[in-house]
């Protein structure tokens, strides 16, 4: 058996060291929405300049078209910032409660080619999210832009069934706020 020289394991660990500290190539770039058998992509770039207050086009002028969402409304989401401090965080996501909720939200969002990274990718995608946001409040498209994988699956009948079952996101932060 051959083993590689002290020096080419430097080049690799130096490589792979790059490559997990460079947000763009961590940074997710596509968001896949399916619908059963159906899927349709929407650029992350696409969705961070809509919600800077652009036009929709492509993809997003078609989706609010055919579900008689007005742009205002579909902006005000994707510009909905909650305030979570590091330390509710940290009780939020390494809870077995906050492992359960991840384990049920990696079945809506998951890594395309990986679903089974689910969890791992959306504690990561969150926490990365809060620490790289200059307000340290979590929002959807600074997630996107921050979750470790290219392309984001978002199965939409288990997220419309979520969101109908959450009355808001604020409620299940205020919970945790709370102290024991």
């Amino acid at each position: 058996m051959v083993l590689p020289s002290a020096r080419h394991l430097g080049l690799l660990f130096l490589g792979g060291l790059l490559i997990w500290i460079s947000p763009a190539a961590r940074a997710a770039e596509r968001v896949v929405l399916v619908v059963g058998p159906f899927n349709r992509s929407v650029e992350v770039k696409e969705l961070r300049s809509f919600s800077e207050g652009s036009e929709p086009r492509g993809f997003i002028k078609t989706a609010l078209n055919i579900t008689n969402i007005p742009p205002e409304t579909a902006r005000s989401v994707l510009e909905k910032r909650v305030d979570i401090p590091f330390t509710l965080l940290g009780r939020l996501l390494y809870t077995d409660l906050g492992e359960a909720f991840l384990g049920r939200i990696a079945k809506i969002f998951y890594p395309r080619h990986s679903p089974e990274a689910g969890v791992l990718a959306l504690r990561s995608g969150v926490i990365l999210s809060v620490a790289r946001s200059e307000t340290r409040r979590l929002n959807p498209v600074d997630f996107l832009e921050s979750y470790p994988n290219q392309e984001i699956v978002v199965d939409v009948p288990r997220l419309i069934h979520l969101l109908s079952q959450l009355n808001s996101i604020q409620e299940v932060t205020d919970f945790f706020r709370e102290p024991f």
